[in-house]
C-alpha cells in the first residue's frame, strides 16, 4: 500500500462545487425559501451513486454472513433512549458567541484554530508538535479539558467575541407521540437501539437460536447537527448503513478470520497518535495478533470495510483507533474508517465492540430477558445465587408495594446482592423505589450461594457494530475521484472528470450516436434494449452538439464508457474508456457483452484487456 498523502493534491473546491452544483449531485433542500443549514437533497446522480452503494453493501455485509435485515422506524418512545443513555450522554459540547449567540461545537472549532496554526510559515518545530497532539486530541476532550484550551489560547468566536463557558448539548430531535402530547419521543440518532431491541425476534425466527448471528438495517437519522458546514460531512438527516453483530463476551474468535487476515490497512493506533506518528500498513492479522485491535471479529469486519471502501473507489483510507478517554466507558475498542477529503480526514465508518451494554440495558429498562443460551459439552458445576423472599412477610410488610419490592430484589445484579446481604447482617436497609421508601429485614429476603450441576448457561451477548455514513463516503469518494482533463493546448482546462468505479458510476455506458440521423435512431434503441436487458444501466444524447462536447458532459458525470455510434459500414460501433479516453472498434453484437464484463461488481474485465482484443480507433475528443 502506497503513503498516504496529507491533503487532496491539485483540488480546487469552487471548481467541484461548480460541477455538482451544474449537474446537481446534491443542493441545499427548500432552496427556493433560502434553504436550512444541515439539509440537502440529492439529485439524479448521487441517488443512482447511493443506489448502487447500498446495493453492494448489502452484497458484500448482508448476503456474504447471511444477516438478518430489518426495517425498523425512526421515531422512537423517550423510554428506549432513556435506558440506553442517549437522554443524559448523546452531546456534543458546545459554545456560544456571548454577543451574537452564535452557536459553535467547541471541539471542531479548536481543530480549525489548529489548522490555521499548522498553516504559519513561521511556526516552530516544538508548536507543530503541540498543536498537532492538541488537534488529534482535541475530539476526546470533556467540557473542562475544552474549556481550558480555550482559555490558555484566548480563543474569541469567529466574530471576535469572547465564548461562553462549553456547556454539553443534547443532538437528538424531540417529538410528542399521539395528539395529547403525553408521550415524549425522538428521532433516532442512529439505528443500532432498533436493531438490538429486536435482538429476540431475530435469533428465535431469523436465526433458529444460534449464535453468533448479525441485524441490518439501512436508513435515515437525524441529529441536530450544532453547526452544520462541509456540504453532505455535517448534516442534521442523513443515511445510514448498520450491522449490530450479537456474538458470545467469551467467545470472540471468528470463523472466516482466515480468509481477511492477509488484507493491509493504514492503522492509526492510539500509540501513534499520541506520538504524533503517521499511520503504519499492516495486516489486520499481525494487528490483532499483536492485540493492537482487540478480537478477531472487531478485525474481521475493519478488514472487510477495507474491502468495501476499496471496491467503491475509495483510495485514500485510514483506520484511526480512539483514544480510552474517548471511547464510552462499556467500550472494548473502537476504531473509525476516516476518508480524505478537502476539509482534512473524516470519520465515513465507526467499527466498535460495543460489549453487553446494550441489551443489558434494555434488559433492565424493559424488564424483559434480553439473553442467549450456551450448552456446555459437559456438564459442570457451578455456584449460583438464590434470592429468597419470605413472600407472607414482605405482603405484609409492603402491602401495595410488594410488587415493586420483589421486582427491585430480582433486578439487582450479583455483586449489588452481594452487598445488600451483607447490610441486612447489621440490620434493617432502606431502599428507594419509585413508589416510596422501604425497609428491608433479614426475616424478609436472604442471598445464599449453592452449588449446582448446570449443562449451560444463559448470557448476554456483546455486539460488535459496523456503522456506515453513506453520505459521507459519497461524498468523499466524490471528491477524491474529481480531476481535470487537461490537453497540449490548454484548451481543455475546465473539463472535469469523475473517476468513478464502474459500481459506482450513475450510469455504466452511454450511447451517442456521431452524427443526429434517423438511420442511427434503430441501433440506439437496440443497444439500449439490450443493455437494460443485461442490467446495465446507460444514458444517451442524441442531441447535435459535437461528439467531444458529448464525451465532456458523460465525463462529468462520472460515466465511466461510451458507445459512439456511426456510418462506418464495418459492423462496429466505438468503445470509449473515461480515464484515458482511448478508443477501441468493437463489432455491434459483441459490445454490449464486453461493457457487461467490464462492469461485473466480482472479478471485473480490466480495459488493458479490451485494448488487446480489439483494434484501435482514433481519438475524436
Amino acid at each position: 500500500m502506497t503513503a498516504l498523502p496529507d491533503k487532496l493534491t491539485g483540488f480546487n473546491r469552487v471548481e467541484f462545487e461548480d460541477t455538482c452544483r451544474r449537474r446537481f449531485f446534491f443542493g441545499l433542500a427548500f432552496d427556493p425559501y433560502g434553504g436550512t443549514a444541515g439539509l440537502y437533497d440529492l439529485g439524479p446522480p448521487m441517488c443512482a451513486m447511493k443506489a448502487n452503494m447500498l446495493s453492494f453493501w448489502r452484497q458484500h455485509f448482508v448476503l456474504e454472513e447471511n444477516m438478518c435485515e430489518v426495517d425498523t422506524t425512526c421515531l422512537t418512545p423517550e423510554e428506549v433512549f432513556i435506558a440506553s443513555g442517549h437522554v443524559t450522554r448523546f452531546n456534543d459540547v458546545m459554545v456560544r458567541d456571548t454577543v451574537s449567540g452564535e452557536c459553535i461545537r467547541a471541539d471542531k472549532y479548536i481543530e480549525e484554530f489548529c489548522e490555521t496554526k499548522l498553516k504559519d510559515p513561521k511556526i516552530t518545530p516544538e508548536d507543530i508538535d503541540t498543536f498537532k497532539k492538541l488537534h488529534n486530541a482535541a475530539g476526546s476532550f470533556n467540557k473542562d479539558e475544552l474549556a481550558a484550551v480555550i482559555a490558555k489560547y484566548s480563543l474569541k468566536s469567529p466574530k471576535g467575541n469572547a465564548l461562553s463557558e462549553p456547556f454539553p448539548f443534547n443532538l437528538m430531535f424531540s417529538s410528542k407521540i399521539g395528539p395529547e402530547g403525553h408521550k415524549t419521543g425522538y428521532l433516532r440518532p442512529e439505528l443500532a437501539q432498533g436493531i438490538i431491541l429486536n435482538f429476540k425476534r431475530l435469533m428465535d425466527s431469523g436465526n433458529a437460536q444460534r449464535m453468533p448471528f448479525a441485524g441490518a438495517c439501512i436508513g435515515n437519522a437525524f441529529r441536530n447537527e450544532i453547526a452544520p458546514r462541509a456540504a453532505l460531512i455535517r448534516v442534521r438527516e442523513f443515511t445510514l448503513a448498520e450491522i449490530e453483530h450479537f456474538v458470545n463476551p467469551s467467545q470472540k474468535a471468528h470463523a472466516k478470520f482466515d480468509r481477511i487476515k492477509d488484507v493491509q490497512f493504514h492503522a492509526w493506533t492510539r500509540a501513534l497518535q499520541s506520538a504524533n506518528k503517521e499511520p503504519e500498513v499492516m495486516t489486520i492479522g499481525d494487528a490483532v495478533a499483536n492485540k493492537l485491535v482487540d478480537n478477531e471479529t472487531l478485525g474481521y469486519f475493519i478488514a472487510r470495510t477495507q474491502l468495501f471502501l476499496a471496491a467503491c473507489g475509495a483510495k485514500y483510507v485510514r483506520f484511526r483507533q480512539h483514544h480510552l478517554n474517548e471511547m464510552a466507558h462499556y467500550a472494548q475498542d473502537c476504531w473509525d474508517a476516516e476518508l480524505l477529503t478537502s476539509y482534512g480526514w473524516v470519520e465515513c465508518v465507526g467499527i466498535a465492540d460495543r460489549s453487553a451494554y446494550d441489551l443489558t440495558c434494555h434488559s433492565k429498562g424493559s424488564g424483559k430477558e434480553l439473553s442467549a443460551r450456551e450448552e456446555f459439552a459437559e456438564p459442570v458445576m457451578v455456584r449460583t445465587l438464590q434470592r429468597t423472599i419470605n413472600k407472607a412477610a414482605a405482603g405484609k410488610a409492603f402491602g401495595k408495594n410488594n410488587a415493586a419490592v420483589v421486582a427491585h430484589i430480582n433486578n439487582l445484579s450479583e455483586e449489588e446482592c452481594v452487598a445488600l446481604g451483607e447490610q441486612l447482617q447489621s440490620g434493617e436497609v432502606e431502599i428507594t423505589l419509585p413508589t416510596g421508601t422501604v425497609k428491608l429485614s433479614s426475616a424478609i429476603v436472604q442471598f445464599t450461594f449453592k452449588d449446582e450441576k448446570v449443562s449451560g448457561r444463559n448470557y448476554i451477548p456483546s455486539v460488535i457494530e459496523p456503522s456506515f455514513g453513506i453520505g459521507r463516503v459519497l461524498y468523499s469518494i466524490l471528491e477524491q475521484s474529481y480531476w481535470i482533463r487537461r490537453d497540449d493546448t490548454g484548451k481543455n482546462d475546465k473539463r472535469a472528470v469523475y473517476s468513478l468505479s464502474p459500481l459506482m458510476a450513475p450510469q455504466k455506458v452511454a450511447i451517442l450516436p456521431l452524427m443526429v440521423k434517423p438511420e442511427l435512431e434503430p441501433l440506439m434503441i437496440s443497444l439500449r434494449d439490450e443493455l437494460v436487458v443485461l442490467g446495465i444501466s446507460n444514458r444517451t444524447d442524441d442531441s447535435g452538439a459535437a461528439i467531444g462536447k458529448k464525451y465532456a458532459r458523460v465525463d462529468e458525470l462520472g460515466v465511466p464508457f461510451c458507445i459512439t455510434l456511426d456510418f462506418a459500414g464495418d459492423g462496429c460501433v466505438t468503445l470509449r474508456e473515461r480515464d484515458s479516453a482511448k478508443q477501441v472498434r468493437v463489432p455491434r453484437e459483441a459490445v454490449c457483452g464486453v461493457v457487461q464484463a467490464l462492469c461485473r461488481t466480482v472479478n471485473p474485465r480490466d480495459w488493458a484487456s479490451v485494448e488487446a482484443e480489439f483494434p484501435a480507433q482514433g481519438s475524436s475528443e
